[in-house]
């Protein structure tokens, strides 16, 4: 292809995402006047760059380079598709566009109140080439603990801290047969950047987990990739990765070890015990037993024997509150709390400014227009402010989380 015809079809594709040649520059990490030469065809980007360039506008290269294909016309639901193969349902695609579909509007709404939502566009980590053991990744959970200022224990609310460093968490109903769905995706975002979806049709302990696999791909692999599905049966270097560094991340052995300690627990023999540890995690019972026997707190007898123990159960004699969704999966239930907390407070300066009316905010959160009035109901002394519908959704965050 022609430098000058290459360079047009950058810029339609570019625009297209509106996106800067600054953003793209800041994505590539190069200099905007390189953008610039190759959008002018004073230069020719390398296929390497090429393909980049495509995973960043949401396109696949061959389009990219087709003259006839409309790329404003490019669909992120069709990429998401591609990348699960094409192996997963009616269900599932439905939840992939409700995903994308969420994410639109979203900046679409922050920029009608022009709104910077500063997002995560580009990792402050990285991985090099063959540091892929086990003990790599684990460090690299650590690293991003520390940047996060976790420490050793518990991540508490995970999507609502990572709203706050500008990546946003969606719960979208993607199916309950996981042989037939996905748990979760990450997507680049071209406006909104490091973007995560979360399968409400799952157990709680399995959202968590889902949040931090995705957390990985977009740490560590959006460089390569501006998207991931994850689906049931898939396995290469970059699940195996996110897997590993998930369970490093959520559960790091040395504190699990001091939680152990704090229970008086040197090895552990009791279901129970393993009760008190998950909910001290926040995580589920399955992997709170895998990571006390790499912890060395667990043998492998014991393992097989506490497998079979039933942990809501117990939970609940322990004394412990458990959620509906611990039970089973109801995406009716998830109402406000599928919402980033930016786009709440978003929607709701929107309605109190009379930018958006209640039917139409009801029709983008699929909640009734009560709900939605309730949202911005005023306050015992009269103010207007993000009232009792606010107040429930972190109480139910913080539950579920």
């Amino acid at each position: 292809m022609e430098a000058d015809v290459l360079g047009g079809r950058l810029v339609e594709a570019r625009e297209a995402r509106r996106l800067s040649q600054e953003d793209v520059a800041a994505v590539l990490g190069v200099s905007r006047v390189l953008v610039s030469h190759w959008e002018r065809g004073q230069r020719q980007p390398s296929e390497q760059v090429l393909e980049r360039l495509a995973q960043i506008y949401g396109v696949a290269l061959s389009d990219l380079l087709d003259p006839d294909r409309d790329l404003a016309r490019s669909d992120l639901v069709e990429l998401l598709y591609r990348d699960a193969e094409g192996g997963i349902d009616a269900r599932a695609q439905a939840g992939l566009g409700d995903f994308v579909r969420f994410l639109n509007s979203y900046a679409d709404l922050a920029d009608a109140l022009g709104e910077r939502l500063d997002p995560l566009t580009r990792s402050p980590f990285g991985i090099r080439r063959g540091f892929t053991a086990k003990e790599d990744i684990r460090r690299k959970a650590l690293e991003v603990r520390d940047w996060l200022q976790l420490g050793q224990g518990p991540v508490g609310d995970l999507p609502g801290l990572l709203d706050d460093v500008g990546v946003t968490v969606y719960r979208t109903a993607l199916g309950s047969d996981l042989s037939a769905s996905v748990s979760g995706a990450f997507l680049h975002h071209p406006r909104l950047g490091m973007c995560v979806a979360v399968n409400v049709e799952t157990t709680p302990g399995r959202q968590l987990f889902t949040v931090a696999h995705e957390l990985a791909h977009a740490l560590f692999h959006s460089a390569d990739e501006s998207y991931l599905v994850s689906y049931w049966g898939r396995k290469d270097d970059k699940e195996r990765f996110a897997d590993i560094w998930a369970g490093e991340f959520l559960v790091p052995l040395e504190g699990l070890r001091r939680a152990a300690e704090q229970l008086g627990v040197k090895t552990v023999s009791h279901a129970e015990e393993v009760v008190h540890l998950q909910r001290h995690f926040g995580v589920s019972y399955g992997m709170t037993l895998l990571r006390l026997r790499q912890a060395g707190l667990l043998d492998d007898p014991r393992y097989e024997e506490l497998k079979n123990a039933s942990p809501v159960t117990l939970a609940v004699r322990l004394g412990y509150a458990v959620d509906p969704e611990e039970w089973g999966q109801d995406p009716s239930r998830w109402r406000l709390e599928r919402f980033p907390r930016r786009f709440v407070r978003l929607l709701a300066r929107a309605l109190r400014e009379d930018r958006m009316s209640p039917p139409t905010a009801a029709s983008l959160t699929g909640l009734t227009v009560d709900e939605i009035a309730e949202l911005v109901a005023p306050s015992a002394d009269g103010d207007p402010e993000v009232s009792r519908e606010l107040s429930e959704y972190e109480r139910v965050r913080e539950r579920v989380a």
